[in-house]
């Protein structure tokens, strides 16, 4: 899938409860919320879409994301 197919359908799980919630891309790999400012990334192309996951990137700055290669420890850690 690409990014756009996921901007087109996903939203937001922190934001839904209020109808909003719609995402753009902030970086190669990474959605982001424009209502709220929750960031998340896109790892083997599954957007990972948990709310801690979002809180944990709120407020981070796009440049400070960092790349998914160095993201392995979601791939890793569900093993």
């Amino acid at each position: 899938m690409k990014t756009q197919d996921y901007i087109d359908i996903l939203r937001c799980p922190h934001c839904t409860r209020e109808d909003k919630g719609v995402l753009a891309e902030v970086k190669n790999d990474w959605l982001g919320c424009n209502d709220c400012g929750r960031q998340y990334p896109i790892v083997e192309g599954i957007p990972v879409m948990l709310p801690e996951e979002g809180d944990k990137w709120l407020g981070v700055t796009t440049d400070d994301l960092p790349k998914i290669e160095e993201h392995d420890r979601f791939v890793s850690a569900a093993s």
